[in-house]
This record gives structure tokens, C-alpha cells and sequence, in this order.
């Protein structure tokens, strides 16, 4: 395996007949197989396929990488905020997917160059806040300023 894991079991193996208490297993009439692989943490990952004919390695990573496909995906829901996909086309996956780097590339390359807000959390929100205000990047993190559109009016003041 490239990352440096080792195999320490490759076997063929059977399921229980019943999962639980009522629910009848499917996988109970097939031989499957379990490789057991201990990664650079020195863990051991037991995977269980039923793919009969290839290398334990090539199982191995084909894991590897399907996990760093799900890893891709979580870092979109966490720090794209893509919570559910609109479309279920392809094609209306691939371009929400884009359309969210590139907003999120947008916000590295603004936060990048300015130096009054440290975090890029903060400064996305920030600019969530005040997406629709005519404002310098500077202004952000003080107070919004405010809007009088009556002098003779009496404003409400919050303290």
C-alpha cells in the first residue's frame, strides 16, 4: 500500500444469520471478505467487501481512497455550508459544488488581503451580515453606521 499501511488478516467470512433481535441479514447466504489493515496511526481497520478476486492491497486502497472522497465532501458541508444538494442531476451537483469553491475562494482571496479581521470564519459572517450594505472591508467589524433618514426623527437606541 503507498500510505505505508500493512495487511495483518485477509479471509473469507460469514455474517450471523439474524442482526438483532427480528430483522433477518441478507448478507447471510454470501461470502464475504475481511481485511484487516493497520494504518500509519498504528489502528487496525477491519473492512469488509465482497469483492473475492482482488489484492488485499488494491482493497485497501480503494478505502483509502473513498475516505478521502468522504472527507472532501464533509469539508463542503462544513465550510462551504452546502447542507443539501438543489438538483440531483450531475450536472446541478458539479455546478452548486462550483459555484460554492468559487465563492469560498472569493472569501480567501478578501480576507487575504485585509488585515483587520483575523479569523476567516469571523470574516465570512461578516460578510454574510453585510452583503447587501455599501461598506469598505476595513469598516466590517465595527458598527454598522447608521442610516437617518429624518433628522427631526427620534431614533431608537438599543443599549
Amino acid at each position: 500500500m503507498a500510505s505505508g499501511g500493512k495487511i495483518t488478516a485477509d479471509r473469507i467470512v460469514r455474517v450471523r444469520e439474524r442482526l438483532g433481535h427480528m430483522r433477518r441479514n441478507r448478507l447471510a447466504a454470501i461470502d464475504l471478505r475481511e481485511v484487516h489493515v493497520v494504518i500509519d496511526t498504528g489502528k487496525t481497520l477491519r473492512l469488509v467487501t465482497n469483492d473475492l478476486t482482488s489484492p488485499p492491497e488494491a482493497i485497501a486502497e480503494l478505502y483509502k481512497t473513498r475516505w478521502e472522497i468522504e472527507l472532501f465532501f464533509r469539508w463542503i458541508k462544513q465550510t462551504l455550508k452546502i447542507r443539501k444538494f438543489l438538483g440531483t442531476s450531475e450536472n446541478a451537483v458539479r455546478v452548486q459544488i462550483a459555484v460554492a469553491l468559487i465563492t469560498y475562494l472569493l472569501l480567501r482571496t478578501a480576507h487575504a488581503a485585509q488585515s483587520h479581521v483575523e479569523r476567516l470564519l469571523t470574516f465570512a459572517r461578516l460578510v454574510r451580515a453585510n452583503l447587501m450594505h455599501l461598506r469598505s472591508i476595513a469598516s466590517l467589524a465595527g458598527p454598522r453606521p447608521r442610516k437617518i433618514t429624518n433628522p427631526h426623527q427620534l431614533e431608537f437606541s438599543i443599549c
